[in-house]
């Protein structure tokens, strides 16, 4: 959608005495306060203690290094600079500034802005067995330097990692390449061999981890869930059954970690129970995200501010009536996948999140088949 005409305001002194709330919850309250002073790499530290940081392929999930790549760490030793998107007051874009000495010129350096945030220190970090900041910020920069997605190529690379601990693929496959837990700088050869592809093998990679592992094996470590290659949380059933229900299998879509850490850990609540938190969260995000809302900015953009904002600008819909436009597209996005070969029967779940010990000490094959079969039935 494009053009240069303005939307015009209906009632401007509704529109003043509404901006004023939203800025004043966006400047003076602590709701977005997490975003402008570390920012999501805030999370390293907090799920390595809940044992919830997917390390080494999620062969474990906690990291001894923990402390090296997280935000507290980058921010005193590393923090250049915080930027915004336009118009927005909060900065949540954090940058490090990486200073590296040129190797045969004396006193001079390259000095590198590098954005970072929770998930690319995790997939490019403790996914990797990444012991140092610089390290980690350094293929941070080289993965963004080839505009390839950061998570997917963690996951990716931990995958190949793995299969080459176990030899099922040789130097033949990795191109002389020997992948190794915590070693960046091989790491960074393979990130540029996914872009040259010289061997089959970084053709396959190429496409994913779930293409990769149903070319080469290693299906139970594959970790990919709806063929997305997972987010960093390793926090219990609600994220798994997230990933696999969400409509674009993101963390984002619905928030599952986050009922593992407020309802899963204290209570023992029913896989429908839960499967019904997710839809619900995730029906409001689809307002969100139709809209073009910050999910960072979720916590000030409450469904009546929403529907208060599009009062001011001549769109009046109540706040269930904008509930129910987010079910249906919800469900309008469930039946074009439908359409296109999707099927709940399809999904494969890795045996690595059952072996590998959750914080809830509730990921079950039995919860996680429960919870879809009742995805199932209440979606379509």
């Amino acid at each position: 959608i494009s053009g240069k005409e303005s939307i015009p305001v209906i009632d401007k002194k509704a529109y003043l005495k509404l901006y004023k709330e939203i800025y004043d919850k966006a400047v003076s309250s602590t709701i977005m306060k997490k975003y402008h002073d570390l920012g999501t790499s805030g999370n390293v530290l907090p799920l390595n203690t809940l044992e919830a940081l997917p390390t080494k392929n999620l062969q474990t999930s906690s990291f001894a290094e923990a402390s090296s790549i997280s935000g507290e760490n980058i921010a005193k030793n590393y923090l250049g600079r915080r930027v915004a998107c336009a118009h927005c007051p909060t900065g949540c874009i954090h940058l490090a500034a990486l200073r590296e000495p040129y190797l045969e010129e004396h006193y001079f350096y390259k000095t590198s802005m590098i954005a970072y945030d929770y998930e690319l220190l995790y997939a490019l970090g403790s996914m990797l067995g990444i012991k140092s900041a610089e390290e980690c910020l350094t293929l941070i920069d080289t993965v963004e330097v080839f505009c390839i997605d950061a998570m997917t190529t963690g996951v990716v690379l931990a995958w190949a990692t793995e299969m080459f601990e176990k030899k099922n693929i040789s130097l033949k496959e990795t191109d002389g390449i020997k992948p190794q837990w915590g070693n960046a700088a091989m790491y960074r050869k393979m990130v540029k061999r996914i872009i040259t592809q010289p061997t089959e093998f970084y053709k396959a990679i190429a496409k994913g981890v779930d293409f990769a592992s149903s070319k080469y094996g290693g299906k139970d470590f594959s970790m990919a869930f709806g063929k997305n290659e997972m987010a960093g949380y390793h926090t219990g059933p609600a994220a798994y059954l997230g990933f696999l229900i969400g409509a674009r299998h993101s963390h984002l879509d619905n928030a599952g970690y986050s009922l593992d850490q407020s309802i899963m850990i204290n209570e023992d609540p029913t896989p429908e129970k839960i499967v019904d938190k997710l839809i619900e969260e995730e029906t409001l995000r689809q307002v969100l995200s139709s809209l073009t809302m910050c999910f960072f900015a979720r916590g000030i953009y409450d469904i009546e501010t929403i529907s208060k904002a599009l009062k001011v600008i001549g769109i009046s819909h109540s706040a269930k009536e904008l509930l129910q436009i987010g079910a249906k597209i919800y469900q309008q996005k469930f039946k074009f996948k439908f359409r296109e070969g999707f099927s709940f029967d399809k999904l494969h779940v890795p045996e690595r999140i059952f072996e590998t010990k959750d914080p809830t000490g509730k990921l079950t094959k039995e919860f996680i088949r429960k919870g879809l079969e009742y995805a199932n039935k209440k979606i379509l």
